[in-house]
């Protein structure tokens, strides 16, 4: 997707569904269908057509300012620039804009500009701590930092998609599948949940 609608896009998808930021993002698209008729639209506008993702007023906030920031510093609405600079360059030029965090940033970074950013969501988030590969007491933001030198080249995307597939499907946040998990040999949660039940990991 083009980074600069990605950047939106993924503003939406904060503290939300899927589903919802989606639609969110159609109702904002269909309303604003270029990025100046967007720039130039007002707060309360843009909060009512992306009501339906929620935080509307942040995000709304958001948005305006960085498609005004972006605008005044590059007299264009692009960040097509931010693919010739590093991964922590590029990275801490979108998180300087409130509202955008270490995971919104990765997720521009790695499916716009294909960089090796890895976005940590709260299924990663839980799965990897399960895991003991990050501390108990890390965010989003530590855990993507921590993670984010030990993913081999070219695996970020798919790592990132499987570890989302695998904490919504067997990892859940309640009643985890751990019988089923095909972690379950290498994970100190699982096994400490399998003993609970007497049953020996795989």
């Amino acid at each position: 997707m083009e980074p600069l609608r990605n950047l939106v896009l993924t503003i939406l998808s904060q503290n939300t569904t899927d589903a919802n930021r989606d639609r969110a993002f159609a109702a904002l698209m269909a309303r604003f269908p270029t990025f100046p008729l967007l720039a130039a639209a007002s707060p309360k506008d843009v909060e009512e057509t992306i009501r339906v993702g929620g935080l509307a007023r942040a995000k709304a906030k958001a948005i305006l300012s960085a498609l005004s920031r972006i605008h005044r510093e590059r007299g264009e609405y692009s960040l097509d620039f931010l693919s010739g600079m590093s991964l922590p360059d590029a990275r801490g030029y979108l998180t300087s804009f409130p509202g955008v965090g270490v995971k919104t940033a990765n997720v521009v970074l790695l499916f716009s500009f294909r960089k090796a950013a890895f976005p940590v969501d709260t299924h990663i988030l839980r799965v990897t701590k399960r895991l003991g590969l990050v501390p108990p007491a890390a965010d989003l933001s530590r855990a993507a930092l921590l993670l984010e030198p030990h993913v081999p080249p070219g695996e970020p995307m798919p790592l990132h998609i499987n570890l989302i597939r695998l904490g919504r499907e067997v990892c859940r946040p309640r009643d985890p599948l751990c019988p089923e998990c095909p972690l379950l040999a290498v994970c100190p949660e699982g096994a400490r949940r399998a003993e609970n039940r007497g049953v020996a990991p795989r």
